[in-house]
């Protein structure tokens, strides 16, 4: 990929999401992802829009990716409704939804060590789907850890739009504080899902 590759940065509750504007091969997306996210530390995934496309770096389900996207084509987008189908299944702690399935653990961890049995629980989590999270927390704030399979990465991440929504499906609880301290708000009714963050570009 010799061509020069444009990207907006965009800010949603404390994530940050490198948006792809040049047009590129869909097969390139992982390892252009990668290379980004090595290249700039504070992006914690990437997804790329072409016209009303979005895609995520491996496919996977992003809420805040969704949101930056919907920012990029309208800057007063704050909050998006989805459908509630993209929710698969509650089964106890797990959650699937379309493209990721998470568990959610009532503890936070010690440290941002990531131990060998998390990374086969991750792998385990993301088989039959495109990535898996463990969302950690305490009362209403979440911890989340999210493996993508295509790219093969594990990040801490800031903030999380589809992690916050499995943790509010377990929990109930409707606003959801992020590792950056900043909300989502959830408004889950039986056909839709209606989800609001701060969102800017930086």
């Amino acid at each position: 990929m010799s061509q020069k590759i444009l990207y907006r940065l965009i800010d949603t509750a404390g994530q940050i999401t490198a948006v792809v504007t040049t047009k590129i091969n869909m097969e390139d997306l992982p390892k252009l992802a990668k290379s980004i996210m090595e290249k700039d530390q504070k992006v914690e995934q990437v997804g790329y829009l072409r016209g009303d496309n979005f895609q995520m770096m491996g496919g996977e389900l992003s809420i805040n990716g969704l949101l930056a996207s919907a920012f990029i084509r309208n800057p007063s987008t704050t909050c998006i409704t989805l459908p509630s189908s993209l929710i698969l299944d509650t089964s106890g702690d797990i959650v699937s939804l379309k493209g990721i399935t998470y568990k959610i653990t009532n503890n936070l961890p010690a440290s941002k060590r990531i131990s060998f049995t998390t990374k086969k629980l991750l792998t385990t989590l993301a088989s039959g789907t495109k990535a898996s999270g463990i969302i950690y927390y305490k009362n209403n704030t979440i911890k989340p850890l999210v493996y993508v399979s295509d790219t093969n990465t594990y990040v801490w991440e800031n903030a999380c739009g589809s992690g916050s929504l499995a943790y509010s499906l377990v929990t109930g609880n409707r606003k959801v504080i992020q590792p950056s301290g900043k909300l989502l708000k959830f408004k889950i009714s039986k056909n839709t899902i209606t989800v609001t963050a701060t969102v800017k570009e930086i």
